[in-house]
């Protein structure tokens, strides 16, 4: 096979790819060599993988490489380079959590997602940096992941390396979870495309859970399409995607949730992207009309009480008995989950079903919703939950709390310092194709993938 150097064979879609090696034109070890010597070069800047497989990773390649060889019939993420957060369970591959508690921890069994990656034929080279414990924290044991497009900036959290990875051309896809906002903030941060799936298209077997029931598992690419293909391989049913993309939404009802363009909390500049992309819609032929949606400005009174009780559970094992070992942030919210009663919890549960139900309305009327992803481009440290300056849940929790899917697009690029801004598109429960189908046609519209200069 003929080999195709330099970084811009790492930035091709997933489906280029693979056309280049059915090809022959380019194999799957030089691919995954390309992307093994980008993390190398990349990740004293980046910090963005706590374990790297090249081993394991140049193995699989080999035998990738052979059924091309073969021309046997294969899935489109065969032989493609992706990497994973340290949350789900490898066998015999130690799984992190990014904490000091699971530092040296190996599971007996592996995960669905990292079983279904498997055999999808995905070339899996490494596990992601990650806030302690997908929690609101980094934990000093492993160090803050940095963002590609100014590396004295963060990439956002908790699936902070997943994002940075990809955003800088170290694997095609990586997947993340996202129990508030965790796989769409840093996305939006990196300028790459992020999907929380509707809840439960994804399995969680194998996950370690933050907050069970908030938490989804979703895919981080660059392009919409590829996002598509890497939710075809991982979703627990069948699900295809190829007549999605047409190129036209002409006709297509989006609801814009005005009152989160409009906060006092948003950066200007994020507030202007926005709103130029959603005039951009309507040049596509979308019909754009103002929504809102009630108990917004109090859905942390629904979901807090939920995920601080769910996330201390999952930790009564270790805490108080560790709790030096904890990130101070991780411990701070650890101590205040054991503190929500029995009584809210539940109330927050039954406030969760009646706001989902009233999410659901809204799309007899429209087809998808959009709002902003984040209220600030990248900042320089993890938001945290003791950081007021910013409400940096506000435009995505509500999704975790509906079970609804959304997906997060670069709006384009700040003009004062030359950040990403996220836009968010909503959609029903299990409609992923019509929050893929405006994502991809206002990407290709606003010039594709962007990639940073670092």
């Amino acid at each position: 096979m003929a080999i195709k150097s330099g970084r811009d064979l790492l930035f091709k879609s997933i489906d280029e790819i693979g056309t280049l090696y059915r090809r022959k034109e380019v194999s799957p070890v030089e691919v995954t060599e390309a992307t093994l010597g980008c993390l190398a070069e990349l990740e004293p800047k980046l910090n963005a993988f706590i374990t790297v497989m090249a081993e394991e990773a140049l193995v699989k390649a080999k035998q990738v490489e052979a059924a091309f060889m073969k021309e046997e019939a294969v899935g489109k993420l065969f032989g493609i380079p992706v990497s994973i957060k340290d949350i789900f369970n490898t066998k015999g591959i130690r799984t992190t959590l990014g904490s000091r508690i699971l530092q040296n921890h190996v599971p007996e069994k592996d995960s669905y997602l990292y079983t279904a990656l498997q055999s999808s034929g995905a070339i899996i080279f490494g596990k992601n940096n990650m806030l302690e414990f997908a929690y609101g924290s980094v934990h000093p044991d492993y160090g803050q992941c940095n963002n590609p497009w100014d590396v004295n900036r963060t990439s956002g959290g908790s699936s902070t390396g997943s994002a940075s990875s990809v955003a800088a051309g170290i694997g095609f896809a990586s997947i993340g979870t996202d129990t508030g906002g965790s796989i769409r903030l840093p996305s939006s941060f990196c300028g790459i495309v992020g999907l929380k799936p509707t809840y439960d298209r994804v399995s969680r077997q194998g996950l370690f859970h933050l907050s069970h029931s908030l938490d989804h598992i979703g895919p981080l690419t660059r392009t919409v399409r590829d996002n598509a293909i890497v939710l075809e391989s991982i979703s627990s049913k069948p699900v295809n995607f190829d007549t999605t993309f047409t190129g036209s939404i002409k006709g297509m009802k989006i609801g814009v949730i005005r009152s989160l363009i409009d906060s006092a909390v948003i950066h200007p500049e994020v507030r202007e992207l926005v709103n130029s992309a959603i005039k951009q819609l309507v040049e596509l032929g979308a019909e754009v009309v103002d929504v809102e949606i009630p108990e917004l400005e109090t859905i942390s009174e629904i979901a807090f009480p939920i995920l601080m009780s769910e996330g201390s559970y999952h930790h009564k094992q270790w805490y108080p008995e560790r709790a030096a070992d904890y990130a101070e942030g991780t411990r701070v919210v650890l101590a205040e989950g054991f503190k929500v009663s029995a009584v809210s919890y539940v109330e927050a549960l039954e406030r969760k079903r009646e706001f989902a139900e009233k999410v659901d309305r809204l799309f007899d009327r429209f087809d998808v919703l959009v709002c902003p992803t984040s209220p600030s481009p990248a900042t320089e440290r993890d938001p945290s939950f003791e950081d007021t300056t910013y409400d940096y849940l506000q435009r995505t929790i509500p999704f975790n709390v509906a079970g609804n899917p959304a997906l997060t697009v670069s709006a384009g690029l700040t003009a004062s310092q030359n950040l990403p801004a996220g836009l968010q598109f909503i959609g029903r429960h299990f409609d992923e194709t019509a929050i893929y189908r405006a994502a991809d046609a206002f990407q290709v519209s606003n010039g594709g993938y962007k990639r940073p200069l670092i």
